[in-house]
């Protein structure tokens, strides 16, 4: 049987939310409606879930899955297109992206911000505390 990928907030049928909204903010309501307090070790692995959770989501959790390896090298602008994931990896391991603001790119429609350097991503991520645990 073929498993349906979700999004993180479908499992929370009473909640309204808006696919249109980036995931910072989508989960600061959700977290709000299930009265998760801010900064608890609950709202924390909350949190990681949903970004594990809606990555998987836009680009899938199979690794093995060329597709979406390639819809990753899309939205962080590789040209041309690897095609294999071998070379998507190759490119992708050059490109410096804050994971979190790539899904809210994703979610929102805009573009994600590329980083100059790992360096520089490092500073900024540090700074936002944007961070994804893998």
């Amino acid at each position: 049987m073929l498993s349906v990928p979700q999004d993180f907030f479908s499992k929370f049928p009473g909640f309204d939310h808006d696919p249109a909204v980036s995931l910072t903010t989508g989960f600061a309501k959700l977290a709000l409606d299930q009265n998760w307090k801010a900064g608890s070790t609950h709202y924390r692995n909350k949190y990681q879930e949903c970004i594990a959770t809606e990555f998987h989501f836009q680009y899938g959790g199979d690794a093995g899955r060329l597709a979406g390896w390639q819809a990753l090298c899309v939205d962080v602008r590789i040209r041309p297109l690897p095609n294999s994931i071998t070379q998507c990896k190759k490119a992708l391991s050059k490109v410096a992206v804050n994971i979190m603001d790539l899904s809210d790119a994703k979610r929102t429609g805009e573009d994600v911000y590329i980083f100059s350097s790992k360096n520089a991503l490092r500073d900024y991520t540090i700074q936002t505390e944007r961070i994804f645990s893998k």
